[in-house]
């Protein structure tokens, strides 16, 4: 009789003690999901700062883009230029004409366009010769720039002189005339700015004369270069070999 009634008070027990049970556990429960809920905030602040610097690195790469746009633009320009003036000095292509192996006089001076002073100083003996090659008064020009040479055959702008005097002798198709030039620049002013483009012209001269192999030398150290004259020696060396 003890035993059945024991029995039934375990019975009747046995829901409270599992409910117990169940109530204990669920704690864990509850504070994880606040866990949770930090991480996800967390994680939010951490996904938008990420979004702020790729919306700002997005700015400055178009940015720079567009600087690199307007500075590849300006080059061109300055190409474009440059080759339009060499263009128009240099009258367009021409055939190879044959090599001569006479001497190379200069002829005779023809009489300047303008008269300069004898008291002018260099840089207006030198810009009344570039004003006349401007103005497409070339036999005027070679007297000017063959005049300043006469009074300042070393100055400061007698590399230019020589250089341009090649030019007009290139437009003329007077390639042997050309050459003496443009050699005589390299050889005697060797650190002149202006001597890049004069190998580049020296390279033509070579080329127009039928001396390729010399030419083909010649533009190929030009071209190895980083001068805008280098540019226009490898297109060159595209063009023609």
């Amino acid at each position: 009789m003890l035993k059945n009634l024991i029995a039934v008070v375990l019975i009747a027990s046995a829901p409270v003690i599992h409910a117990q049970v169940r109530v204990v556990e669920s704690a864990p429960q509850g504070f994880g999901s606040g866990v949770s809920d930090l991480n996800a905030s967390a994680e939010s602040d951490v996904y938008s700062q990420i979004r702020a610097l790729q919306e700002e690195i997005a700015i400055l790469r178009g940015l720079v883009e567009e600087q690199q746009y307007q500075l590849k633009q300006l080059k061109q320009l300055q190409l474009d230029n440059y080759m339009d003036l060499d263009r128009r000095l240099s009258g367009g292509a021409a055939a190879p004409a044959a090599q001569n192996d006479e001497p190379v006089t200069r002829p005779a001076k023809p009489q300047a366009s303008v008269a300069i002073a004898d008291s002018a100083s260099e840089a207006d003996v030198y810009k009344a010769a570039y004003d006349l090659l401007n103005q497409k008064d070339f036999d005027g020009a070679v007297a000017a720039f063959k005049e300043h040479l006469d009074r300042f055959p070393s100055g400061n702008f007698a590399s230019n002189s020589h250089y341009w005097l090649g030019k007009v002798a290139m437009l003329k198709k007077d390639y042997p005339q050309a050459k003496n030039w443009f050699a005589d620049l390299i050889t005697n002013f060797p650190t002149a700015a202006k001597v890049p483009d004069a190998q580049l012209d020296l390279g033509k001269v070579y080329f127009l004369m039928g001396e390729k192999a010399k030419a083909k030398s010649l533009l190929s150290e030009v071209a190895s270069g980083n001068s805008d004259a280098a540019r226009l020696a490898q297109r060159f060396l595209t063009d023609n070999f």
